[in-house]
């Protein structure tokens, strides 16, 4: 998996929510000022992750490309 393969379940998930993108918001350059940021391991582990001044403040991992692209919406899009 690689991240245009994760972009593409985005955009179609940000589609069906009525809400389509241009862009993927995330990349996979580490931030160290809060901003999120993609990790995607051999083994086939997805993460969203922040640092903060070098602590990690969010780190959600999960295998699956579908979930992965709702928590990037879900973080985007905060009612």
């Amino acid at each position: 998996m690689n991240l245009e393969q994760l972009a593409e379940y985005f955009f179609k998930y940000a589609i069906e929510q009525g809400n389509p993108y241009d862009i993927y918001p995330l990349g996979v350059e580490i931030e160290e000022f809060g901003a999120p940021y993609i990790e995607i391991s051999e083994s086939g582990e997805l993460a969203i992750v922040a640092k903060d001044r070098g602590e990690e403040c969010l780190r959600k991992e999960t295998t699956s490309p579908e979930v992965l692209a709702k928590w990037v919406y879900e973080i985007f899009n905060k009612e």
